[in-house]
């Protein structure tokens, strides 16, 4: 059986994701504390389901070192040198949606869909 340590040296890449916490009286979203994480950040164009039911293409895929809880709210940011960019739309992309991938009996990685 797969275990998820064994795809440990893939995942060379590291994001930090924040959770979603409140919106202030402006509409501004407010984030919990960080937390960083050893991931693979993959450019791969694929069809996903968002939160509102809608089939829209997800421009890169992270796994993560870890069975994470993530939300489509929270905010996640990537390394300028994974994407290549400052801008602000390459490093803090929106997440489409979330899932995990198993390897067994409550061994996975959490699956996070970016635009």
């Amino acid at each position: 059986m797969f275990n998820i340590k064994a795809f440990a040296p893939l995942m060379q890449n590291t994001v930090t994701i924040q959770p979603f916490a409140s919106y202030d009286g402006y509409g501004n979203a407010s984030f919990g504390s960080a937390q960083t994480y050893q991931a693979a950040v993959v450019g791969k164009m694929e069809r996903v389901t968002g939160l509102d039911g809608q089939e829209m293409p997800s421009m890169q895929t992270v796994y993560l070192n870890s069975l994470a809880t993530v939300r489509p709210e929270d905010k996640i940011t990537l390394s300028t040198g994974d994407v290549g960019s400052t801008q602000s739309y390459a490093i803090n992309p929106e997440i489409i949606s979330v899932g995990t991938f198993p390897f067994g009996r409550s061994q996975g990685c959490t699956v996070i869909y970016l635009k």
